[in-house]
């Protein structure tokens, strides 16, 4: 179906599949009826940007990747842990660089889809038989849209629940642990609710510093446990060189002693290896819950602010690359898929630029946090309108 060479007229007689037959007074109409010849049309142009696309997502994750695959290596070979929660971990990492990659395809699989068209006079041949540019446009902007829900969908839902989890992940692969380890400055209640644990620092052999165990009942610590060190042994820390302390209920104490080593069971232990959740690990309702929450407190969420509209700004990207690849591709579609290649390479990289600049902007509180977050967005856009409209006509 795809037709390599020829002149403009060649390629008017070789698509009348898509005309058949009709005068361009008819055919506009009828473009405009998502029937039968407008589908083939449509699938025959998201045919084109599939196979860039794919490619893109592929070669993108992998870039991204790099720096998961080096430190896989370091830990797998130099510092003998299992290849399965390595891999693992890098699994995890996927659903966070969803937001990276969707938009990169799009834009991508749009430059090289209609850059082929164009570059072999099927869309020159296309507009003579009386296709407009925005209906070629049409199922473009169709995938733009469907990329930019999947993106937030993604971003919102998925991923902040696997970056939580490879970052437990993670610290369980750095200490080099089959148990649990216990983040410092955190109290962490039991998964029976009987018992908070509070740690000031651990080492990379897992000894804990600093150890306090708390025991709760009727509102009151009827006891409490310091020690010096701690160690995870089979689902239970060993205290050593601590302190064990009985408390009546106004919280004076009754009974003292000294101990050199103590055994303290922790039961089911999974919860310890969580952390509190940074604003990427939240979805959208909950972080916005935290910034109200914030102000009434009396406390600055600019930061969280930032990251919110980010996360409802950054997935429309997707569809903003459309808006963009589509005057590119076909004004520089002739010049070869490289060119197109390196135009992806650089419109992306000029939003990721213009991105961090306004997310400065953001911080230092010199615009809102709503326009820091789609100002590349409402800037990008526009430009790649602007060009598009100027192509149509």
């Amino acid at each position: 179906m795809s037709v390599r060479s020829g002149s403009a007229s060649d390629h008017v007689e070789r698509l009348r599949w898509i005309t058949a037959g009709q005068d361009r007074a008819s055919l506009r109409p009828r473009a405009r009826r998502l029937g039968v010849r407008a589908t083939i049309l449509d699938r025959y142009l998201l045919n084109e940007m599939a196979a860039p696309a794919a490619f893109a997502a592929a070669a993108f994750t992998l870039f991204l990747l790099i720096n998961s695959f080096f430190l896989a290596a370091d830990y797998i070979i130099n510092k003998g842990v299992p290849f399965a929660l390595v891999a693992r971990y890098i699994v995890l990492q996927l659903p966070a660089f969803m937001s990276l990659i969707i938009p990169f395809c799009a834009l991508f699989g749009v430059l090289l889809g209609v850059g082929r068209i164009a570059g072999d006079n099927e869309l020159t041949a296309l507009r003579t038989s009386g296709v407009s540019l925005f209906r070629i446009a049409t199922p473009y902007f169709a995938a733009g849209l469907v990329l930019t829900i999947l993106a937030f969908v993604i971003n919102d839902s998925i991923a902040p629940v696997a970056l939580t989890k490879s970052q437990e992940l993670f610290r369980q692969i750095a200490y080099h642990s089959s148990q649990p380890i216990i983040e410092p400055y955190r109290f962490i209640r039991t998964q029976d609710g009987k018992h908070v644990i509070y740690v000031e620092a651990s080492d990379a052999d897992g000894t804990m510093h600093g150890v306090e165990i708390y025991t709760i009942a009727n509102g009151v610590f009827p006891q409490s446990l310091t020690a010096k060190t701690g160690h995870q042994v089979n689902g239970q820390i060993v205290l050593t060189d601590g302190v064990e302390s009985d408390y009546n209920a106004d919280g004076l104490v009754t009974r003292q002693q000294h101990f050199q080593s103590l055994t303290f069971p922790l039961g089911d232990s999974t919860q310890l290896f969580s952390s509190s959740q940074s604003p990427w690990e939240m979805n959208s309702r909950d972080l916005a819950k935290q910034i109200h929450a914030q102000r009434l407190a009396g406390e600055d969420p600019k930061d969280a602010e930032m990251i919110l509209q980010r996360k409802y700004a950054f997935p429309v990207s997707a569809l903003i690359g459309v808006f963009v690849a589509l005057p590119l591709a076909i004004a520089f579609g002739k010049r070869g898929r490289g060119v197109a290649a390196m135009l992806a390479v650089f419109v992306l990289f000029a939003y990721y630029l213009l991105m961090a600049a306004t997310n400065a902007l953001g911080k230092n509180g010199a615009i809102s946090p709503v326009l820091a977050a789609w100002i590349p967005n409402i800037v990008v856009g526009c430009a790649g309108l602007t060009l598009l409209l100027r192509e149509e006509r």
